[in-house]
């Protein structure tokens, strides 16, 4: 049989790579492709790596969003040209301890340090992958650490703190940028502002309280207003609110554009292709939910294997989706729940490697 195996990360948990590393012995019996797949959220430089094998790997030295140094790296894609970049690598919530938070001067400056070092390498493309930050500066320290400069109304050169962005009134572009695209990869669609931007949104899971929230507002609202007087550019639009509204910076500061990051790597990795060639699609993600079906990588791997035809099996941790009906629209015969096999959710979450291989090899002994 031929199979597809093409997971999603199990967030938190298991990274989609070694998910596949536990599913390797499939190969055994089976005709395998494995497929590590994301959405643009976590994952995106394992996903590359893992379908572009020639792709090198670097590090650089960049603060993270607390401002300490650390060796953060970024992936150049065959022919040197194009470079894959993930947020949550640099400057990432999860490497942060509940005590560590600090919304309020958390800073994106370490991704700008980055971008500028791939640059030095050759870089002139970008894939951006957005999700999993622990700031919400609006992608003002990553410019600040490629030559942009933030002034107050009064023309005094500012810091990029959130309280001192709800002073700022203008922009003075930086003079590092030539020849370059940016795709900002997104699993998310909010805005910079209002009921679903980012500070309402996501500050709160980054530690903001009530009041941070409002002044996160307040900066981010200020940001909007000096981008569309000094650089003329919207960035109060779709995914502009994602990644702590990197995007939004990524499109004031470097003119990028901001995609739904699943059919984007589909489209690189040949997922059509992939799908067509194969009897039967494994996918999964750590919980099958509502919002599995509203752009995630997994929604959209079997979205395509309806297209097609398809069967799929999808593994994931806990399953909240009764619907039966619904699952089978998408192509889905079968779910796997490793949560009951391990008796628990809290186990399964812990030992998912062994969880999900147990499953594998119950299925396909």
């Amino acid at each position: 049989m031929k199979i597809l195996f093409a997971p999603n990360s199990f967030k938190g948990s298991i990274s989609a790579r070694d998910i596949c590393a536990r599913a390797s012995f499939l190969s055994v019996a089976h005709d395998v492709k494995f497929m590590p797949f994301s959405d643009g959220g976590d994952g995106v430089l394992d996903v590359f790596s893992a379908s572009f094998p020639s792709a090198k790997i670097y590090k650089v030295k960049a603060k993270d969003a607390l401002g300490r140094t650390k060796d953060a790296p970024y992936l150049i894609l065959p022919g040197g040209n194009t470079c894959v970049i993930e947020s949550a690598k640099v400057c990432g919530l999860g490497e942060l301890k509940k005590s560590e938070l600090d919304i309020m001067h958390a800073s994106s400056y370490g991704i700008g340090q980055v971008i500028k070092a791939a640059y030095k390498k050759g870089a002139r493309t970008f894939y951006i992958g957005l999700g999993g930050v622990a700031f919400n500066d609006g992608g003002t320290g990553m410019a600040k650490a490629l030559g942009y400069k933030f002034f107050d109304a009064s023309g005094r050169e500012i810091g990029t703190d959130i309280k001192t962005l709800r002073s700022l009134a203008g922009i003075k572009k930086g003079s590092f940028w030539g020849d370059i695209k940016v795709y900002g990869l997104s699993d998310v669609d909010n805005p910079l502002l209002g009921e679903k931007g980012s500070a309402r949104i996501y500050g709160p899971q980054k530690g903001a309280n009530a009041a941070q929230v409002a002044e996160l507002e307040e900066a981010m609202a200020a940001l909007c207003r000096a981008a569309k007087k000094g650089l003329g550019v919207n960035i109060n639009t779709r995914h502009c609110g994602a990644a702590g509204a990197l995007g939004a910076g990524l499109k004031g500061f470097l003119g990028a554009k901001l995609v739904s990051g699943a059919p984007f790597i589909a489209a690189r990795l040949n997922l059509t292709s992939a799908v067509k060639q194969a009897d039967l699609i494994i996918t999964g993600e750590g919980k099958l939910d509502g919002q599995t079906f509203y752009g995630k990588g997994p929604f959209y791997i079997c979205d395509t294997a309806r297209r097609l035809g398809k069967p799929v099996i999808f593994i994931c941790g806990l399953n909240e989706i009764k619907d039966k009906a619904l699952l089978s629209k998408y192509s889905i015969v079968k779910v796997v729940e490793t949560s009951r096999m391990a008796g628990s959710v809290d186990k399964s979450y812990k030992k998912a490697g062994f969880y999900i291989q147990a499953a594998l090899k119950d299925l396909f002994g």
